[in-house]
């Protein structure tokens, strides 16, 4: 009976244990699923605070791209308004240059306004008061040949030190222009209605599309221009 009440004993001692155990190992599990369940929370926290300071560098970042795109169209705007606004006003320097009654021409450095006179008609303007005048030169047609001229102390005095083959141009109030290339250059003397050279040969009748000539010494310098 002693044996039988020991037996039994021990048994009720070892199904407690055995029920502790089991506790204690559910309480575990318990324990472990919810410190799993926190950290996946946790985790979940992070990846959603994370999700949005992405979402606000995002945001911010377009804000920025926005801002630059502002400034980039104002300052193509800015640089506009400066491209259409001339330096100088256009008008008043058209209005500067003079164009006389046959354009301006530009021979290297120099540049002077023409004004007609034609030696076999009637003239308003003689020759020399053409001349005489400050910014003018005087054109007129002789032999099928366009003739320039004007004083040397006036500018004219460059064709003396032009080389063969330099190039002119003539430029007319509507924009069009004519060019010139030197082909000769000569010192001659002037006759009246003709432009002879020192062996008495005239220039009206050498080949050329234009003639200009200055004061020179004793003589004037005869230069023969082709078109360019």
């Amino acid at each position: 009976m002693k044996k039988i009440l020991k037996i039994s004993l021990c048994t009720f001692v070892l199904a407690i244990s055995i029920f502790a155990m089991f506790r204690i190992d559910t309480n575990a599990k318990t324990a472990n699923k919810n410190g799993l369940k926190i950290i996946i929370e946790e985790k979940d926290n992070i990846e959603k605070e994370k999700q949005v300071l992405l979402d606000r560098k995002k945001t911010e970042e377009t804000k920025e791209k926005v801002e630059v795109k502002r400034e980039k169209r104002t300052i193509t705007k800015t640089s506009e308004v400066k491209k259409s606004v001339p330096k100088n006003n256009p008008t008043t320097k058209t209005n500067s240059v003079k164009y006389g009654t046959f354009g301006r021409l530009y021979v290297s450095n120099f540049s002077v306004a023409l004004y007609d006179y034609n030696v076999n008609t009637q003239s308003s303007s003689s020759l020399q008061t053409i001349v005489n005048n400050q910014d003018s030169a005087a054109y007129y047609i002789n032999n099928g040949r366009l003739v320039i001229a004007d004083h040397n102390y006036q500018g004219f005095s460059i064709l003396a030190n032009l080389n063969v083959g330099t190039t002119s141009y003539i430029k007319f109030k509507d924009g069009s222009i004519i060019r010139y290339k030197l082909i000769k250059k000569s010192k001659g003397v002037n006759t009246g209605p003709d432009l002879k050279d020192n062996n008495g040969n005239s220039f009206l009748n050498m080949d050329s599309d234009i003639i200009m000539y200055t004061c020179y010494g004793d003589g004037i310098m005869v230069t023969l221009w082709k078109l360019a």
